[in-house]
């Protein structure tokens, strides 16, 4: 009755998963593309790379801008001429006092004219208080040493490391997915490799209570077996758990809601003949993200000096301004227009030009040592992840014929347990071996898989993954 009970339970588990949604690791890697918050986010400043590198193409153009100020001064500005109204009172009545008698009559009517002018004011204001102001303004830069030329050349440099850190992320990423995507296809063979054992220490439980009933078997092995049933369950359930625990981190890696029970279409499998070692440590070299960073880093370092080593040279620039419209606008500003070229030139700042050309020279030899040792560690990288893989190969291979032992060892028992010539401890022994040699032969294709998806990702080489998964069905 037991065994029915755990066949349908079975049976219903395999229609279940049958019905429910199945997952291609494909598939998986569309929605981890989609829904993966970290490569979101790695892609954005890709973009904000992109529209600097724009922004810095801006700097070969002129500049437009419309400029308005209002200016309340405390006071009007006058011209104050009252201190030499006095002195030319005196002088004009000395020079009047001066000329002959006949004459003075006709300078009679030139003082009445005069006089009053002595008595007003002598201040001119030529500046109100309020001041408005509208104009537009232009300026275009027509030499700045090369350092615009630069500017742009880092522009574009930063968005190239931008975008290959944006595949360095998803290589990462999709190196993760091929470990969590067949950690859930192990847990599931480890599953069902637990629940085959389970039935088997089952089916010899109740052919030991059958024995122990006719007398040819003593009532300690019927509790062996009955152990043997025991610890198959406890497997059994800790497999389940393993199960959850896999599928919650692939779907974490996916980003998207975890869906309970989904069919993996996408089976483990046997890595086939690798290319020679030479192809991928090649590859590596030239396609390794992070090696590619940093040779794009060195032409950053390089464009650094040429920008520090354009600070000696002066900035011209033409400028222009035009008045829209204006209130009151000061003397000694045009109310039209006015074009000019205007130049600067530091000629010194305290060497500071000096001290940067060396930290950029230093940073560029740097970032030169640095990508030198990437080069050299990257190979060892790739050697290691290479023989990993064969050692994984070598070893699928060599349980293939430990296999086949272990069912024979299990058969063997069952018919010398039958006889009475082998113990329940001997049977669940030799059902324990073919399950180990079962699972160690699925976890040599995780390895080899996962190890697959690490290699191809230090040689830049992850889009093709996919391509192996389905090359190897």
């Amino acid at each position: 009755m037991r065994r029915l009970i755990l066949f349908l339970s079975v049976l219903l588990m395999g229609s279940f998963t049958a019905w429910s949604q199945s997952l291609s690791f494909e598939e998986a890697m569309e929605q981890m593309r989609g829904g993966n918050q970290k490569l979101k986010g790695i892609d954005k400043q890709a973009q904000a790379a992109k529209a600097n590198e724009k922004a810095m193409q801006g700097l070969y153009l002129p500049q437009l801008s419309i400029n308005a100020s209002y200016m309340h001064l405390a006071d009007p500005l006058y011209l104050n001429l009252n201190e030499y109204k006095e002195p030319l009172q005196r002088g004009f009545m000395g020079f009047a006092g001066q000329v002959p008698a006949p004459m003075r009559p006709l300078l009679t009517p030139l003082m009445g004219r005069l006089q009053p002018l002595f008595g007003m004011d002598w201040r001119y204001k030529f500046q109100e208080q309020d001041i408005w102001k509208v104009s537009a303004d232009a300026k275009w830069v027509l030499f700045a040493g090369g350092k615009v030329r630069v500017a742009n050349k880092v522009g574009k440099l930063s968005t190239e490391i931008a975008e290959v850190e944006a595949k360095k992320t998803e290589y990462a990423l999709i190196s993760e997915l091929a470990e969590r995507y067949f950690q859930v296809q192990l847990a599931q063979k480890a599953l069902e490799v637990r629940k085959q054992s389970f039935m088997t220490a089952e089916h010899h439980y109740e052919n030991a209570k059958k024995l122990e009933k006719n007398g040819m078997i003593a009532s300690v092995e019927v509790m062996q077996a009955k152990k043997a049933v025991t610890d198959a369950k406890r497997e059994v359930m800790g497999a389940e758990k393993d199960i959850q625990l896999a599928q919650t981190a692939l779907y974490g890696v996916m980003g998207t809601t975890e869906q309970p029970l989904t069919t993996l279409t996408t089976e483990l499998f046997e890595v086939a003949p690798l290319q020679p070692l030479s192809y991928y440590q090649q590859q590596a070299k030239e396609n390794y993200p992070t090696i590619v960073q940093a040779k794009l880093k060195a032409q950053q370092a390089t464009q650094g000096v040429k920008a520090q080593q354009a600070a000696y040279l002066p900035d011209v620039a033409v400028i222009g301004k035009k008045y829209l419209w204006s209130d009151n606008l000061p003397l000694t500003e045009p109310d039209n227009w006015v074009v000019g070229v205007g130049l600067q030139w530091n000629l010194f700042n305290g060497l500071q030009d000096k001290h940067k050309i060396s930290q950029a020279k230093a940073m560029r030899e740097s970032v030169e040592l640095i990508t030198a040792q990437a080069e050299k560690d990257v190979q060892t990288l790739v050697k290691k992840q290479y023989t990993e893989i064969e050692k994984q190969r070598e070893q699928y291979l060599s349980l293939e014929e430990s296999l086949r032992f272990a069912e024979e060892l299990v058969r063997a028992r069952d018919k010398a347990f039958a006889e009475g010539l082998s113990t329940s401890t001997d049977v669940a022994d030799a059902n324990l071996y073919l399950a180990s040699i079962k699972i160690k032969r699925y976890q040599a294709l995780f390895e080899m898989d996962k190890t697959l998806a690490q290699l191809l990702e230090t040689c830049g080489m992850s889009d093709t993954f996919k391509q192996q998964t389905t090359a190897n069905k």
